[in-house]
């Protein structure tokens, strides 16, 4: 019994040191503990009796009754901790397939020339958060980007716009990423395209972690834009935080594409300054603006739709299970695109405004068994989000892998002139993907 506390307490203190607490392991917490505290108890009961100091207790037959109760409340205990861990599991990002490492930097902007829409003071001007990865050589010595910048923001953030309690979020803490905090980015090549993503409307500036890594890992510059008070929470570097704007804020709700469009925009003319003070000094010689991907989820994708229709320094765009804005209904796609679908927007035979438009080359997916929240890092966050509707019957880690692929074999096709076979018509190793493809 001795041995057994003391090993108990052990993998305890090792667990708290190497990853630290969390709730869900609180129904082997409190057995590991009380055992403890027993052992140590008996110990000093056996010292006593050998220095005299109390007589030694007759030996009682054993109760059986008891060892089965304390045998029955262990295995709940641990049912518990087990049954919490799956449902609310400390997940692990997929490994990158890259070569490189991975830096990450994240800064914000101001733009004095707007005027923020969702409040009122005339000298609020439009800020907008951003997140950087990029590959890089060297990251030792340079600390592990966590998944989420705050979690006690990050967690209010999602009670307020998702509806769940901010505990069980809190676990977010505990999140490995593969990327390191302002490593410097890789000399391999003298410039890296660049792509700007767009998360969802209520959506999350880290929410596609997954296929930004895999993206810098393997050479992009990849920025991602959070759309405050159209996004469930964003932490700015200063401690400073803009949650979702309430339902009574969202008058101006149809005006949010081109508010989006303009941030996006006004991300592409900040990165165009020569040694702009206002971008990390890591990516300014290292960015290639001749070759520019813009790309999203939801209503980011709308954005990405957006921008590659109205702006020319957009060479190519991807959007995941979004709605069309007007233009994009109504304008010839002239840029290659790639449109991923689930049954939520998607129309498996691919009767797509953008795809039927596009004049350019252009690729439909449609995904099956997805649903909305498929295409980003949901995917693993928790399998109840399946039992809310918010997942489809697709393997999360095979989902994640399905948009790596593709995503990284678009952008390599496009914009690094790397030929993908991949893209060459309906894969065998993805048969749950329906492919259309045109090339006028």
């Amino acid at each position: 019994m001795g041995i057994i506390s003391l090993v108990g307490i052990a993998t305890f203190l090792l667990h708290i040191l190497f990853e630290g607490i969390r709730w869900q392991m609180i129904p082997v917490y409190v057995p590991s503990l009380l055992l403890f505290i027993w052992g140590v108890y008996k110990l000093v009961i056996i010292y006593r009796i050998q220095t005299g100091a109390i007589p030694e207790a007759e030996i009682s037959s054993p109760r059986k009754k008891l060892g089965i109760a304390v045998l029955i409340v262990t295995i709940i205990l641990v049912g518990s901790t087990l049954l919490l861990d799956s449902i609310l599991p400390v997940f692990q990002l997929p490994t990158p397939s890259g070569e490189y490492g991975i830096g990450t930097v994240t800064f914000e902007l101001t733009d004095d020339n707007r005027n923020e829409t969702f409040t009122e003071p005339s000298n609020d001007h439009r800020r907008i958060l951003i997140k950087a990865w990029y590959p890089s050589d060297d990251v030792a010595g340079y600390a592990m980007a966590p998944y989420v910048d705050s979690i006690e923001q990050f967690s209010t953030g999602i009670q307020q716009s998702w509806g769940f309690p901010t505990i069980m979020t809190s676990h977010f803490a505990l999140i490995r990423t593969h990327s390191y905090v302002n490593a410097p980015l890789s000399l391999d090549e003298p410039s890296y395209p660049v792509l700007i993503f767009s998360h969802g409307y209520g959506g999350l500036i880290m929410q596609d972690t997954v296929l930004m890594e895999e993206l810098a890992s393997n050479g992009y510059i990849v920025f991602s834009i959070s759309h405050c008070y159209e996004a469930a929470v964003t932490s700015f570097p200063d401690g400073s935080v803009i949650y979702e704007a309430s339902e009574e804020m969202y008058a101006n709700i149809s005006n949010s594409l081109q508010i989006w469009a303009n941030d996006t925009v006004f991300l592409v003319d900040q990165l165009e300054i020569a040694d702009n003070p206002d971008i990390p000094s890591i990516l300014h010689d290292g960015m290639d603006l001749t070759l520019i991907g813009a790309f999203g989820h939801s209503f980011g994708g709308t954005t990405a739709e957006e921008v590659a229709l109205t702006d020319p320094r957009i060479d190519v765009g991807i959007s995941f299970d979004s709605p069309h804005g007007e233009k994009a209904k109504t304008l010839n796609m002239t840029k290659p695109f790639m449109l991923m679908f689930g049954p939520s927007y998607g129309n498996p035979e691919m009767n797509d405004p953008v795809y039927l438009n596009s004049t350019s080359t252009c690729y439909g997916l449609y995904i099956n068994g997805t649903m909305h929240h498929n295409f980003a890092d949901e995917n693993i966050w928790s399998p109840m989000l399946r039992n809310f509707g918010l997942l489809g019957s697709i393997d999360g880690y095979r989902m994640l892998q399905i948009l790596n692929d593709y995503v990284l074999a678009f952008f390599d096709e496009q914009l690094k002139g790397v030929d993908s076979t991949l893209l060459d018509g309906p894969s065998t190793i993805y048969p749950e993907v329906m492919f259309y493809s045109k090339n006028p």
